[in-house]
C-alpha cells in the first residue's frame, strides 16, 4: 500500500509534473478560477464571531427564557437619544414623542428583535432608561433569538437607516451593535493586511532569492492558496455556521503556509541543479525530498489546527476545519504547482537576477559554525536557553483574561462613543445586566426573598423586580458596580450562583458576565482533549519522519517552552502595556481568552512546521553516514537561510494582520509574528543543537518493533 507521502507516490507526482506540467498547471488554473468564482462572495455567508458554548448555564438560560417570552430579556440594542446640539432633552414635546415613538415602533419591526421598550410610554423604565440629568433617553431592543452576535448584528444592520433619518440625535450602543461593528472592521482591516503584506513580502522574497522568478513563485503559491482558501470557507459555511473571523487568521495562515513551502521546494531545486544540473533526476529529488518535507509540515499543522474542532464555540471549530484544510490545501499545492513551474523553467529559474551573493538555497557557513559552536558547549547552551524562554513564560503567572464585551469595540466606532455615554449617564443593567432566572414553582414571597439575597451580593448596585415569564419560570435583571467582565463583576456571579434557590426550583445566570465565566469554564472542559490530540498526532507524525522515540518526545517539549514565551510575551505586550504606543493599542487590559486557545494549537503546529524542515534534513544526512553530530551541523546550515527565510516571511503576514484595530485579531497576530521568531532563532539555533548533542546516538533510538513501523509506514527513502 502506497501512502500519498510514500516514495512510490511522491515518484508518481514527480513523473507527472515533469512530464505533463502544463496539463497540472491548468488544472490548478481552473481551480482557482473556480474557486473565485465559488467563493468571492465568502463573507456574506459568514457568522459574526461564536464565542459561546450552547450547552452552558448561560445559554440555557437564554434559551429558556427566550422560549418562555419570545424574547431574550438581557438588553442587546440601546439607542442613545439626545436633543440635536445637545442640552436638554424635552420629554414632553410632542415632536419629541412622535419621533421616539416612531423610531420605537419600526425598531419593533425589525428582524430578531422581539421586544422593544420606550420609556416615554413604560412607566416602569422611567426611571432608569431617562437620565437624571434630562439631556437624554435610552430605547432598549431585545433579541427574540439566542444567537445575539450573529442574529443581533444583522438586526443591528436594520436598524441603522432607522436612526440615520431621525431629526433627533440618536447613536445606537449595545452588545450587538458593537458586535456588528466589530465584523465590518474585521473586514476592512482584511483587505488592509493584504495590500500591505503582499508587498512587502514581495521585496523580502526578491532579496532572499535574489531573481525576480524565483521571487515571483512562493508569491504565485501564497495567490492560489488565498483563493482556494475561499472556496474552503465558502463549501464549510454551507455544511455548518462557520465565524467571520476564520476568514482573517486562515487566509493567513494560507498566505504564510503556501509562501514556506514554495520557498522550501524552489530552494532544493536550486540547490540540485546547481549539483548536476536542470534533469530530470534533479527534478525527482527536489519532489522526493523538500516535497515530501511540505507534505509533512502540513500534516501536522492541520493536525494540530484539527484538534480544535473538539470545541463547542464556533469561533474555534470554524478555525480548526478553515486552518486543517489550509494546511493540506497549502501542502498539496505546493507539491503540484511549484515541481511543475519548475520544470518548465529548468535553469530560467535564475532568471532576471538582481545582484549576486548567497541565494537561499546555498549551505550557509554562519549557521554551520554557530552549530558547532553550540554542540561544543551543550550543557550550558541548552540550559541558558531553557531558563530564557521560562523567564519569558513568567507573565503568564499574572495573566488577566478577557472575552466579548462592548471594550472590544475599536474606538471611533459609534457603539464605542454610544457605551462610554451609557457607562457614564445609566445603570449598568441598561446595557450589562446580570439576568437571573428561576425554573421551578416559586411563589411571589420566595421570590422576593431570594432577590433580596442576590441583591445583598457585593457588588451588585441595583436590580427589578422578578417577573413572570412563563407558568413555573420567573427573571431578574441585576446590575453591577463595575464593568462586565471585571474581576470584582465575575466574582459576583461566582456569589450569585453560589446562593440556594427557593425550594424545588434551579436558578440560572445569564448576561455578558456569566457567559464569560461559562466560556472560561468550556475552554478549560475541553482543553484536555485537546492538549492530548495535538501531542498524540505530533508524537505520530514525528515519529513516522524521524523513527525516533525521542527526537519527537523532544520536539514536544521545546514547542511547549515556544508557546510559554510566546504568550508571557503577549502579556506584558498587551496587558502590561509595553508595546502599547508602538502597535496602537487601544483595547483592555488583558489577554483573550480563545486566543490563548487558538495560539496553541497553530503555534504548536508551526513549531512542529519547523521542526519537520530542520529534521528531514537532519535525517537526510545522518541516512548517508554523517555522524550525529555533522549531520546536525550539515542539517542546520543547509536549512538555516530556508527557515529564516520562511519565518520571516510568515511573520510579515501575520505583522500585516496586527494593523487590525479589533484587540483580539491584534493579539493573536502578534503572537503568530512572535512565536514563529522564537522558534525560528532560540529554539532551532540553540535549543535543537545542544539538546541533539546530549543525546548523541540516542536521538535516533526505537524499539525494533517500532523499528519495522516506521521503516513501512514512515518517511524513509529505503
Amino acid at each position: 500500500m502506497d501512502f500519498w507521502y510514500s516514495r512510490a507516490a511522491l515518484n508518481r507526482i514527480a513523473d507527472l509534473t515533469w512530464k505533463r506540467p502544463k496539463l497540472v498547471l491548468a488544472v490548478v488554473g481552473a481551480f482557482a478560477l473556480l474557486a473565485i468564482v465559488f467563493g468571492r462572495d465568502v463573507e456574506s455567508h459568514l457568522k459574526a464571531a461564536g464565542f459561546t458554548d450552547s450547552g452552558s448555564e448561560s445559554e440555557q438560560a437564554t434559551r429558556l427564557l427566550r422560549e418562555s417570552l419570545g424574547y431574550n430579556p438581557n438588553p442587546a440594542i440601546v439607542l442613545v437619544v439626545r436633543a440635536p446640539g445637545g442640552g436638554k432633552l424635552d420629554t414632553a414635546d410632542p415632536a419629541v414623542r412622535r419621533e421616539v415613538g416612531r423610531i420605537s415602533a419600526e425598531m419593533a419591526g425589525v428582524e430578531y428583535v422581539g421586544r422593544v421598550v420606550n420609556p416615554l410610554r413604560d412607566r416602569a423604565a422611567a426611571a432608569s432608561l431617562i437620565a437624571r440629568d434630562g439631556e437624554s433617553l435610552a430605547i432598549v431592543g431585545y433579541l427574540a433569538t439566542d444567537d445575539a452576535e450573529n442574529a443581533g448584528g444583522i438586526a443591528a444592520e436594520a436598524v441603522a437607516p432607522i436612526i440615520a433619518s431621525s431629526s433627533l440625535d440618536v447613536a445606537m450602543g449595545g452588545f450587538a451593535a458593537g458586535f456588528n461593528e466589530t465584523n465590518d472592521q474585521t473586514r476592512k482591516d482584511l483587505t488592509k493586511a493584504e495590500l500591505i503584506a503582499f508587498p512587502i513580502l514581495a521585496l523580502l522574497l526578491l532579496f532572499v532569492f535574489r531573481g525576480v522568478v524565483a521571487a515571483a513563485i512562493p508569491l504565485l503559491m501564497g495567490v492560489i492558496s488565498i483563493v482556494g482558501t475561499l472556496l474552503v470557507l465558502r463549501v464549510m459555511s454551507g455544511l455548518t455556521d462557520t465565524s467571520l473571523f476564520a476568514l482573517n487568521i486562515a487566509t493567513g495562515l494560507s498566505l504564510g503556509l503556501a509562501v514556506d513551502y514554495a520557498l522550501l521546494l524552489v530552494s532544493r531545486y536550486r540547490e540540485e541543479i546547481a549539483r548536476g544540473g536542470a534533469t530530470r533526476e534533479a527534478h525527482r529529488r527536489t519532489v522526493q525530498t523538500a516535497g515530501r518535507t511540505a507534505v509533512f509540515s502540513g500534516l501536522t499543522v492541520a493536525a494540530a489546527m484539527a484538534a480544535l474542532i473538539v470545541m463547542p464555540q464556533r469561533f474555534l471549530y470554524s478555525m480548526a476545519v478553515a486552518g486543517a484544510s489550509v494546511a493540506i490545501l497549502s501542502a498539496v499545492m505546493a507539491i503540484l504547482v511549484v515541481p511543475s513551474l519548475l520544470a518548465l523553467l529548468g535553469t530560467r529559474i535564475d532568471a532576471l537576477s538582481i545582484r549576486r551573493g548567497p541565494a537561499v538555497s546555498d549551505t550557509s557557513d554562519g549557521w554551520y559554525r554557530l552549530a558547532r559552536g553550540v554542540m561544543r558547549r551543550p550543557v550550558a547552551v541548552a540550559l541558558a536557553s531553557s531558563a530564557l524562554m521560562l523567564a519569558a513564560a513568567a507573565p503568564l503567572l499574572w495573566t488577566t483574561l478577557t472575552g466579548p464585551s462592548a471594550e472590544a469595540v475599536p474606538p471611533g466606532q459609534p457603539s464605542y462613543d454610544a457605551y462610554r455615554y451609557l457607562e457614564a449617564h445609566y445603570p449598568r443593567d441598561v446595557t450589562e445586566a446580570v439576568t437571573v432566572t428561576v425554573d421551578g414553582p416559586a411563589g411571589p414571597a420566595q421570590l422576593a426573598s431570594f432577590a433580596q439575597r442576590i441583591e445583598a451580593v457585593d457588588g451588585v448596585v441595583g436590580a427589578t423586580p422578578f417577573l413572570a415569564a412563563a407558568s413555573g419560570v420567573a427573571y431578574a435583571n441585576f446590575a453591577l458596580s463595575g464593568p462586565a467582565l471585571s474581576g470584582a463583576s465575575q466574582d459576583s456571579v461566582h456569589e450569585i450562583r453560589a446562593l440556594s434557590p427557593p425550594a424545588r426550583t434551579a436558578a440560572l445566570a445569564s448576561g455578558n458576565t456569566a457567559g464569560f465565566i461559562d466560556q472560561k469554564q468550556s475552554l478549560i472542559d475541553h482543553a484536555p482533549l485537546v492538549v492530548a490530540i495535538v501531542a498524540f498526532t505530533t508524537l505520530l507524525l514525528l515519529f513516522l519522519l524521524t523513527g525516533s522515540v525521542l527526537l519527537p518526545i523532544k520536539t514536544l517539549l521545546m514547542n511547549t517552552l515556544t508557546l510559554g514565551a510566546t504568550l508571557g510575551i503577549l502579556v506584558l505586550a498587551f496587558q502590561e502595556g509595553w508595546l502599547d504606543a508602538p502597535l496602537d493599542y487601544t483595547g483592555p487590559a488583558a489577554i483573550e481568552v480563545t486566543s490563548l486557545v487558538f495560539l496553541f494549537a497553530v503555534l504548536f503546529g508551526l513549531a512542529t512546521d519547523y521542526a519537520v524542515l530542520v529534521m528531514a534534513r537532519i535525517k537526510e544526512r545522518h541516512d548517508r553516514g554523517d555522524s550525529n553530530e555533522e549531520a546536525v551541523a550539515i542539517g542546520i546550515a543547509r536549512t538555516g537561510r530556508v527557515i529564516t527565510a520562511a519565518a520571516l516571511a510568515i511573520a510579515v503576514v501575520f505583522l500585516a494582520f496586527g494593523v487590525s484595530t479589533v484587540f483580539f485579531v491584534k493579539q493573536i497576530a502578534i503572537g503568530m509574528a512572535f512565536g514563529v521568531m522564537i522558534d525560528a532563532t532560540v529554539v532551532r539555533a540553540l535549543l535543537v543543537p545542544s539538546l541533539m548533542r546530549l543525546l548523541g546516538e540516542w536521538n535516533w533510538w526505537a524499539p525494533a518493533p517500532l523499528r519495522r513501523l516506521q521503516h513501512r509506514f514512515g518517511f524513509s527513502d529505503a
